[in-house]
């Protein structure tokens, strides 16, 4: 009983987004589980793949700047369902393509920068509603839990899409994407209230109106010396994760492996066992203060359990052990930076602000993503080549990995970082 009354009750709205979202998410990504392992096995090239996924990442840099006041103009709960509306006129899409036997690459590229346009708004329009609809003092627990979904759907649908891969084919695995968006439309319609956030000024929106609503996102963010801060850290991390760990971890491992698609199963797995591990500390374990060192030191044991032991392994098993150490120390990273994010920043600008801060933070990384697929098949596949197939790739894991470590250490260490994160506590 005093688990329903104090978790379940204020919690209610945010556990019914949080479920239908999950198991969309779920069948989203054995979707995307399934097409990599066919656009790697039709072309053999990392550089494709690296393609691809910058057409997943441009479109949210592009169109994040747009969505953000609309988001905060426009009624949540509406943006999110019309964007799940159309991206599931873009899954059945891509079920005919297969169902044809007329599915190309560029189909593809086509899929994933519509699907990333309606995600750029989908996502948006979450993040300030969870914000609406849980209290402040659960800030850090409901990341983990986001956290632990996140896990759970790493383990659970590479496994699910070997399953029906084996079955019924890649075109099965589609129709459980378009069910499980299904699912989470009609849930979110039905179960979910979204309180209404302070309305932003009655004013016609034009790109005047357009213009000042972007630069109030701009103000706040630039009103905080941490977010400033927190902002450059993460455009250097997210760099460096761009050229290796976002590109070209599945096929490091697909051609180190000889497309085995049983390994980057494995693998998946254990990023998703990670994952749902660093969850579970983040339930558990009490949100204390300086939590900027939490997230640097939890960054920097990443980078160095992780993508230097993918690296410096060549068996499956130490890329399991690397997988898992990956993704263990994240939802510590998410959690602390998320509470600042949405502490600071006042709810009616969250929609504005959490847009040019995705665009801001992230917008680096399909230049990594670029960078990483050129290099990897013209540069260092070419010089390591009498090592094996994914040598090259493996090498670079190891010199962004010793590149990360060193940079989020400077983080822990910096006088600076801990004065900004003690001004912060300190606001109103």
């Amino acid at each position: 009983m005093n688990l329903f009354k104090k978790y379940i009750m204020p919690l209610k709205n945010f556990l019914f987004l949080w479920f239908g979202q999950s198991l969309s998410q779920i069948g989203s990504t054995m979707t995307g589980f399934a097409i990599t392992i066919w656009a790697f096995e039709s072309t053999g090239s990392a550089l494709v793949l690296s393609i691809s996924g910058v057409l997943i990442m441009a479109p949210r840099m592009i169109f994040g700047v747009l969505a953000g006041p609309l988001v905060d103009r426009a009624n949540k709960k509406t943006v999110m369902i019309l964007a799940d509306i159309g991206t599931g006129i873009c899954t059945l899409t891509l079920f005919l393509l297969l169902h044809n036997g007329a599915l190309e690459i560029w189909h593809i590229y086509v899929i994933n920068v519509v699907k990333s346009t309606l995600n750029s708004f989908q996502s948006l329009a979450s993040t300030v509603a969870v914000s609406a609809v849980v209290p402040k003092e659960y800030y850090v627990k409901v990341s983990g839990l986001q956290s632990f979904s996140d896990g759970v759907m790493q383990v659970l649908a590479p496994v699910f899409a070997a399953i029906l891969l084996g079955i019924v084919g890649i075109s099965g695995v589609i129709i459980f994407d378009f069910a499980s968006l299904a699912f989470a439309c009609v849930t979110l319609a039905a179960f979910v209230k979204i309180p209404a956030v302070k309305a932003m000024e009655h004013t016609v929106f034009n790109m005047r109106q357009y213009a000042v609503n972007l630069k109030q996102g701009y103000e706040a963010i630039k009103g905080s010396n941490l977010l400033r801060k927190l902002l450059a850290f993460m455009v250097f991390i997210n760099l460096i994760a761009g050229i290796t760990y976002y590109s070209l971890l599945s096929p490091m491992i697909l051609a180190r492996t000889a497309n085995d698609s049983q390994a980057l199963l494995f693998v998946n797995g254990a990023m998703g066992l990670g994952g749902v591990a660093g969850a579970l500390l983040v339930l558990i374990i009490p949100s204390g203060k300086r939590k900027t060192r939490v997230m640097f030191i939890s960054l920097t044991l990443s980078f160095l359990l992780g993508d230097v032991l993918f690296a410096v392994g060549n068996t499956v098993y130490i890329w399991v052990i690397a997988g898992f150490f990956t993704s263990v120390f994240l939802p510590l990273f998410r959690a602390n930076e998320g509470y600042f994010w949405r502490t600071i920043i006042p709810l009616e600008l969250q929609g504005r602000a959490f847009s040019l801060k995705h665009v801001l933070q992230s917008g680096i990384a399909p230049v990594g993503m670029v960078m990483g697929g050129v290099l990897a098949d013209y540069v260092f596949e070419p010089l390591m080549a009498d090592r094996g197939s994914g040598t090259g790739m493996a090498l670079m894991f190891f010199m962004t990995g010793v590149l990360g470590a060193v940079y989020c250490l400077i983080g822990v260490l910096s006088p600076s970082m801990q004065k900004a994160e003690a001004e912060a506590e300190v606001m109103p």
